[in-house]
């Protein structure tokens, strides 16, 4: 027997990502970016799918077992065509490391930079997005009312920083 990845039918791409998306709720993030992966190869430039792909490999960032490189994940966000889609994820990327980060006693000092990075992003997706969607809202008072909870401060070096938050 051949080890080799088949291609799937075009008329499967909704069923494949709804199966994505199922996956990601059950906590098998790995299952739903393979998913994702065989229906970028047949439809690269899938919106949804894309966000499905994103979604998953966030969704792995904590895990020990595998390395997630936030380049790649930046590369695959620049693949949206919405620039509120752009800083949206972004943001949520920014987001997820310094939440990854606020748990690992070594990187804890780091946190507030990525929370910082995510309000930046938040910033310009809340500026741009489309009417009744308050997403970018909701995630930057979360990044606020966790900077605030975990008493986090930019570096010592980094009292620009701290201006830029002020203004």
């Amino acid at each position: 027997m051949e080890l080799k990845l088949y291609d799937i039918h075009p008329e499967a791409i909704e069923h494949a990502l709804e199966k994505a998306r199922q996956y990601r709720s059950l906590l098998e993030p790995e299952i739903a970016e393979s998913i994702c992966l065989d229906i970028l190869n047949i439809d690269g430039n899938n919106q949804e799918v894309l966000v499905v792909y994103i979604l998953s490999l966030l969704d792995q960032i904590p895990s020990p077992d595998k390395k997630i490189e936030v380049k790649t994940i930046e590369r695959i966000v620049d693949q949206l065509s919405s620039s509120y889609q752009r800083f949206y994820y972004s943001g949520l990327l920014h987001e997820r490391m310094a939440r990854y980060m606020v748990t690992q006693a070594m990187s804890h000092a780091f946190a507030y930079d990525y929370f910082y990075q995510a309000l930046r992003c938040y910033d310009h997706a809340r500026e741009i997005s489309p009417a009744g969607n308050d997403e970018a809202t909701l995630r930057w008072n979360s990044c606020i009312r966790t900077i605030e909870q975990e008493k986090l401060k930019p570096h010592q070096d980094s009292e620009d920083v701290l201006v830029d938050m002020e203004s």
